[in-house]
């Protein structure tokens, strides 16, 4: 896997931790509206079959294209409103998720510290 490979699925790592963000905090946001049923992106799960299809060798019509998929959780009815946001299990799942997103991010920064030594030393 190329240094460019790399860059590529650590950003859509981080798109999706972003859009996971997004959805958690909207589910926080309507705790208290009736009916609302919350939705989450299966962040790890997506981004791993992902990761296991793709092709190993890097060119750009293999590439194909890939977006997380937000889905509503119909399953659960935590009130008598139909509401299913429990604020608690929100509150982690968005720690878990700033966790990976730092993580991700981390490995990002080193990969572009190292393609930005490789820059810098080959022109010397």
């Amino acid at each position: 896997m190329g240094i460019f490979r790399i860059v590529d699925q650590l950003t859509k790592g981080l798109d999706g931790a972003t859009l996971r963000h997004n959805v958690l905090s909207n589910n926080l946001a309507n705790v208290n509206t009736p009916g609302f049923k919350r939705s989450d992106v299966d962040f790890q799960g997506q981004l791993k079959r992902h990761l296991c299809s793709s092709n190993t060798r890097f060119s750009p019509s293999s590439q194909r294209p890939f977006q997380f998929v937000v889905e509503k959780d119909r399953t659960t009815i935590m009130r008598n409103d139909g509401n299913n946001v429990d604020p608690d299990r929100e509150m982690v799942l968005l720690l878990e998720n700033q966790i990976q997103y730092q993580a991700i991010a981390d490995v990002l920064n080193r990969q572009l510290s190292l393609l930005k030594l490789v820059i810098g030393e080959g022109r010397r």
